[in-house]
């Protein structure tokens, strides 16, 4: 006989396969499906392979890797017998195993004069010894390398996830320039749920105050630099993405300079430049500097700008004063008049008021 299901029940059930589907789908892509029948490696057998080639083998790596990629001697022989990875040579081994200090001591109490780097010292030092004495030195070293092969997959691992990476800044870009901050953030957070490692934030909705201060960047007009209103408008697009990637605002600058190409040099550079009237940092002297500088500069601006509004709802208080970076006196934004009651709030100055300034609002009590 037939069970009836009321649409609740239907609605839990289809739930249910749902969510089970899309955990099936994640963990075949990082575990890997063995029935697939390709020859690629799934991603936490990558990131094992090149964690090998970086590192000693030892009981830490496997109590890391087992619970990620299975047991760790399994994965070691299976890479060693598809031609992927060999023992490291004695020489590599040495040089993981003992610092400089350490061979030049070994060579002078052989009565060598050390001379050289520290692979020169190791050479010497493999050449005054038998080989059985030289790996009796690193008998306790397990360390691996890449083969040829091995160095090709990685490649084509590292180009495939760049790739997917670019992607995903395309259309997270494409996203910010309709102003679309909540299904920006959405497609980063795919991006990144799809990666070994994730952050748990990305499983969360985008925090108010990013995406405030993404919105903030998206309508600045960036008057102050030479380019296009699609070109100025592309640039706040690229700016909220760093925002929304948690970039430092070294990366923020550096992703600048990428998307306007020669715009920051020194002689172009002059046209938004002044010197920072809080005193932190001294003149920049080269365009990534500047740069920098800038992106620093107009997410602080979006920043602030949000905050002020959020002092401002909450109107806790007598006012908003301003607040000088790290305590410091700022000859700008600090001398003179730098509290607002709640009635004088036309004449709060906007911050920051130039190029480096860092000051910002808070709560006059």
């Amino acid at each position: 006989m037939a069970i009836a299901r009321s649409t609740k029940d239907k609605n839990i059930i289809g739930i249910y396969f749902s969510w089970g589907w899309k955990m099936v789908s994640f963990l075949s892509y990082i575990l890997g499906n063995p029935n697939t029948g390709n020859n690629s490696l799934p991603t936490a057998q990558m990131e094992l392979l090149l964690c090998l080639s970086r590192q000693r083998v030892d009981l830490s790596m496997e109590q890391a890797w087992t619970p990620i990629a299975g047991p760790l001697e399994h994965n070691i022989a299976r890479f060693v017998s598809d031609g992927l990875l060999e023992e490291a040579s004695l020489e590599e081994k040495l040089d993981a195993r003992y610092k400089a200090t350490e061979i030049r001591q070994m060579l002078e109490d052989r009565g060598i004069k050390p001379k050289g780097k520290k692979l020169e010292m190791i050479a010497t030092l493999i050449g005054s010894m038998t080989l059985p004495q030289a790996e009796l030195l690193v008998s306790d070293v397990r360390m691996y390398r890449l083969t040829e092969q091995g160095n090709l997959k990685i490649e084509e691992y590292r180009a495939t996830n760049e790739k997917a990476r670019a992607e995903m800044e395309a259309e997270a870009i494409a996203l910010l320039l309709k102003g679309d901050v909540k299904k920006a953030w959405a497609r980063i957070a795919r991006y990144y749920e799809s990666q070994l490692t994730c952050d748990a934030k990305w499983a969360k909705p985008v925090p108010e105050i990013i995406a405030c201060e993404a919105a903030h960047l998206l309508k600045m007009p960036y008057d102050d630099l030479p380019l296009t209103a699609v070109q100025k408008k592309e640039l706040g697009a690229h700016l909220a993405l760093s925002v929304l990637l948690g970039e430092s605002f070294e990366d923020a600058g550096r992703r600048m300079m990428n998307y306007a190409g020669g715009l920051f040099d020194l002689t172009q550079a002059l046209a938004f430049h002044r010197p920072n009237p809080c005193g932190t940092a001294g003149q920049p002297d080269d365009a990534e500097a500047l740069a920098v500088l800038y992106a620093t500069t107009r997410i602080h601006e979006a920043l602030t700008a949000c905050e002020l509004a959020s002092l401002k709802a909450a109107r806790l208080g007598k006012g908003i004063k301003v607040l000088p970076v790290q305590g410091n006196d700022c000859h700008v934004c600090h001398n003179g008049k730098f509290t607002y009651a709640w009635s004088e709030l036309e004449q709060l100055p906007r911050l920051p008021r130039q190029i480096g300034c860092n000051c910002t609002y808070a709560a006059w009590l």
